[in-house]
């Protein structure tokens, strides 16, 4: 038996709401049409990694905004379907100008933080990485935006979206904690963009070995959690606000409905997860 392979959406998704894990990754449901918040941050991931690819012989502002226009571009067919209603037409349009306005404004604000971008030595870009955190039991798998060696040290660098640069549970920012345990790196360089009023800022967030060890205790625990529950032991658990991709499920199953209904307008059945060892969906 093959160990189990936990990564940071995975992990957060089974302490969440154990039904949506139940319909992410023992059914492998996908939503048809991508979610704007969710290609928002995708697409911005895409672009710090492409852009940092060309470390250091081009990071320039043209090349930015070439590299921005090229991959909007290249999501914009994907995001809107085959038969794009004005709705989407018009969250596309909000997406294409936030990302517009931040990375226009990206390469001035790297030349005047602390640490500029130049005393950053890139080490990987967009890589994967797993531990074993248990001998046949459990491995960790995360793929960090990218590593870079800081003043002797390597930290995992980090870009994210203000409105999803927050704790979760047991104080655990699980992209961050999974990537530093799976790295070795002692800490996180944060990349912040607040894109509602284009406030850009760096925040270093260096962890101790009995804090990292802690995590690892929490990650295995977990584990252990979902080896032992049954998917019959899975339930939903909505809430006001919440964001999940199966909540129109999660409201069907609560009222009873017809699930199947639900699924067959809006979501794809896919093994991909059943064929690769990695998960598909290694967090943002």
């Amino acid at each position: 038996m093959k160990p189990l392979v936990l990564s940071p959406s995975r992990v957060k998704t089974w302490v969440r709401c154990k039904k949506s894990y139940h319909w992410k990754y023992n059914m492998h449901l996908r939503r048809v049409l991508k979610e704007s918040p969710l290609e928002l941050g995708s697409i911005a991931s895409e672009i710090f990694a492409t852009y940092y690819g060309y470390f250091p012989k081009d990071r320039t502002q043209p090349n930015l905004i070439n590299i921005t226009s090229t991959l909007i571009a290249r999501h914009r067919t994907e995001f809107l379907g085959k038969d794009p209603q004005p709705k989407r037409i018009k969250e596309w349009s909000k997406i294409v100008d936030i990302l517009g306005a931040v990375f226009t404004k990206y390469t001035d604000w790297t030349s005047k933080i602390n640490p500029p971008d130049n005393q950053l030595e890139i080490k990987s870009i967009e890589t994967t990485f797993k531990v074993n955190l248990v001998p046949d039991c459990f491995d960790l798998l995360a793929i960090p935006d990218s590593t870079v060696e800081f003043d002797g040290s390597l930290f995992v660098f980090e870009h994210k979206l203000r409105s999803r640069y927050r704790t979760g549970d047991f104080g655990i920012d699980y992209q961050s904690v999974g990537s530093c345990l799976v790295t070795g790196a002692i800490g996180t360089i944060y990349n912040v963009v607040n894109y509602r009023d284009l406030r850009l800022y760096r925040d270093i967030v260096i962890r101790s070995e009995e804090e990292l060890d802690y995590f690892r205790k929490i990650y295995i625990s977990i584990g252990e959690d979902i080896l032992s529950t049954k998917p019959s032991n899975m339930y939903p658990q909505p809430f006001k606000r919440c964001s999940c991709s199966y909540y129109e499920l999660c409201m069907a199953e609560t009222e009873g409905n017809n699930i199947q209904d639900v699924i067959d307008a809006l979501f794809l059945t896919t093994t991909r997860e059943k064929e690769l060892d990695i998960p598909e969906d290694i967090e943002e």
